[in-house]
């Protein structure tokens, strides 16, 4: 049992679910029917693909970390670089208290669950703009001039990026209206 816990760290874990999700994805940008391909245009298949490509590349990192395979190998204490400390839970303990040391961790989560949920009924350039301005709050910026500049910049960037770039067509979903 001790050994599993030196090999099922919270690193692995976290790279495990991330290469989880990325198969997913890949495979759900695998199904995309042919008939939103443009002969000649990347297509709406490039981006998902190649995300799903990073975020498997970066789950196997995660998995296979040379810090932390070192540091298996070393023994527990035995590490070349001194670790940080894990989040101490709260007072309260067991799940409850983990979780409320490592909130904004979950409540990131939450919000890509939530913006998965909400973009294609609000529409890819709302739905956007509000994960980035809670990604970049939850990131330690206070200002709101900054928060509301970079999370407007970004999404203005990505969505004429795929509009112009790619050609591919993202959901308007409620300001579709303002467009046609």
């Amino acid at each position: 049992m001790d050994t599993f816990k030196k090999v099922a760290t919270r690193t692995r874990v976290e790279g495990l679910v991330v290469l989880l999700v990325a198969v997913g994805y890949l495979w759900e940008a695998h199904n995309v029917p042919e008939f939103y391909q443009i002969p000649g245009v990347p297509g709406p298949t490039t981006f998902p693909r190649l995300l799903g490509i990073v975020f498997a590349l970066a789950g196997l990192w995660l998995l296979v970390s040379p810090k932390d395979l070192m540091a298996f190998k070393k023994g527990a204490g035995a590490s070349a670089e001194p670790r940080a400390p894990e989040a101490a839970p709260t007072a309260g303990g067991g799940v409850l208290g983990r979780i409320a040391a490592d909130w904004h961790f979950y409540t990131m989560w939450a919000v890509i669950l939530g913006y998965l949920w909400v973009m294609p009924n609000l529409g890819f350039p709302l739905a956007t703009f509000l994960l980035l301005v809670v990604f970049v709050f939850l990131l330690g910026e206070a200002r709101w001039h900054v928060v509301l500049g970079l999370a407007l910049a970004a999404t203005i960037l990505i969505y004429v990026s795929f509009k112009m770039g790619l050609n591919v067509r993202l959901p308007l979903g409620v300001l579709e209206p303002w467009f046609k």
